[in-house]
């Protein structure tokens, strides 16, 4: 039995055991193995349960949706700090489509904070499709597949930005470090 570990040279999902050991500076490197673990270990495998069902996400909405929305905390918590979901606002603003911007505040409260903490969504909507953002009679709404590919979206930008800016190495490096330093080998 494996508890731990890489088979065939792959990073397992969420084995920070596996992951190569953070360097004491930026080098460059972090955002190629970042790519690999969120792609990896979240992403992919979230769209392998969108896959599995079809296209049919209307009685798996919930489930991907929390889903998405914890990858989304988890990626956001590498530059903007792991702040119970406090810092995905800013990574929404930062990084995601700009149809998401003016909506940023609104995906934490309404969306990952209802979803991940109450199972529902009370003011707020979700299609199991790929509809853009809207607002109706003050109910925003938008499709499953559409957040889906905004949060690849916004990975990919953070990742890119990460390659330059220093604002977002240092914080990212240090959650790397202290995540790659909880691993029990």
């Amino acid at each position: 039995m494996v508890r731990y570990g890489a088979i065939d040279g792959r990073i397992l999902a969420w084995q920070p055991s596996t992951w190569p050991e953070a360097l004491p500076k930026w080098d460059g490197t972090l955002p190629a193995i970042l790519r690999k673990v969120f792609e990896e270990s979240m992403l992919n495998e979230i769209d392998n349960v969108i896959a599995d069902a079809g296209g049919n996400l209307e009685h798996r909405g919930h489930v991907v949706t929390i889903a998405l929305l914890c990858s989304l905390d988890a990626i956001s918590s590498y530059g903007y700090g792991a702040r119970s979901g406090q810092q995905i606002p800013d990574f929404i603003a930062a990084h995601f489509p700009g149809e998401y911007h003016p909506h940023a505040k609104a995906v934490l409260h309404l969306y990952r904070h209802a979803m991940v903490h109450s199972w529902n969504l009370f003011e707020a909507a979700i299609t199991p499709g790929a509809e853009a953002v809207t607002s109706n009679n003050g109910v925003l709404c938008f499709g499953l597949l559409h957040l889906s590919e905004a949060v690849r979206t916004g990975m990919n930008d953070y990742l890119r930005k990460l390659e330059s800016d220093p604002k977002l190495q240092g914080p990212t490096l240090k959650r790397y470090r202290k995540l790659r330093g909880s691993a029990k080998d």
